[in-house]
């Protein structure tokens, strides 16, 4: 032919378009068409820290952590600590008694956990799918956990947040104050309980607006290295999480994994079976990510929950 020969579809009979299209098995369309290219999925971005990083790792093996808070003493501290008179005029000095006041708490262990379904040739077919699925569980349980350690209620089966938790201390920034004023003068408060705080969380916009303070009089950044590369995310000489599992206008700083201890009963792991409703014969598998763990508030004062002042009112 002297020019190339050209058919649009749609002039094609309708049988041939589905002997053509309708009747080919996809399987074998490399053969037809040329080889298929799978690429793995692209995984949604993970938070970098989370509000876990901030405690120590510690394991039990209990299902309930029954704990004893120190309220301190009686009448306040030293309590009825003072002088004593050594001997006087044939008597010997009476050392005064201090009451220590005890308040029995318990941390019972909680269950995180959700999962997914899928089918098992999928899996078989496409491996990096399941990967994808197991991140995704995982990091799941994740968000739930900073959100419970936080914010949980306590009830329903949820841990009782730091947050949430009576005893805990409190700081509203003035008017006149940036936020990174608001920040160590909160952390002061837990310092005079006598307890150093080791961590910061605040939400990723009020950390965007404390790296972003600049000097009145040159406009230098204030923070400028705390930002450098390679350099942790931290300001006054404590470690910073930025996480949208803490409210906007709010933050937490603190005496992690002293005043506050997470424990794990069973570390976060995934679980496959096929025993779930009519799966079986449907050729499909649960994917089950869980997690079982405690928190236990022991020293409330050694935290202070803080409001910025322009903190959203709803």
């Amino acid at each position: 032919m002297q020019s190339p020969f050209a058919v649009e579809v749609n002039d094609l009979p309708a049988q041939g378009r589905k002997d053509i299209y309708g009747a080919m098995n996809p399987l074998s369309m490399d053969r037809v068409f040329g080889s298929i290219q799978f690429d793995a999925p692209v995984p949604r971005g993970h938070r970098a820290l989370r509000v876990r990083d901030l405690f120590p790792s510690v394991t039990t093996t209990a299902n309930l952590i029954d704990f004893f808070r120190v309220m301190g003493f009686v009448g306040g501290d030293p309590g009825a600590a003072g002088s004593v008179k050594d001997y006087n005029a044939g008597n010997f000095g009476l050392k005064p008694k201090s009451q220590l006041v005890f308040e029995p708490d318990q941390a019972p262990v909680r269950t995180l956990a959700h999962w997914e379904a899928a089918h098992r040739n999928v899996l078989d077919d496409v491996p990096q799918l399941q990967a994808v699925i197991n991140s995704e569980l995982m990091y799941g349980l994740q968000l739930e956990e900073d959100r419970q350690i936080l914010l949980g209620s306590g009830v329903n089966e949820e841990l009782l947040g730091i947050l949430n938790t009576t005893g805990v201390q409190t700081y509203t920034q003035s008017g006149a104050e940036q936020k990174s004023d608001a920040l160590r003068r909160a952390a002061t408060k837990a310092i005079i309980a006598n307890y150093a705080p080791t961590g910061y969380v605040l939400h990723p916009y009020d950390w965007e607006d404390v790296e972003l303070q600049k000097g009145s009089g040159d406009g230098q950044y204030m923070l400028v290295t705390n930002i450098a590369v390679g350099a942790q995310a931290q300001v006054w000489r404590q470690p910073v999480v930025e996480t949208p599992a803490m409210p906007e206008g709010k933050f937490l700083t603190g005496a992690f994994g002293l005043g506050a201890q997470l424990y794990d009963r069973q570390q976060a792991n995934i679980r496959i079976a096929e025993q779930h409703s009519d799966f079986f014969v449907r050729n499909a598998v649960a994917i089950l990510a869980e997690e079982r763990l405690a928190l236990a508030t022991k020293r409330p004062e050694s935290f202070v929950k803080g409001t910025f002042s322009d903190a959203p009112t709803s």
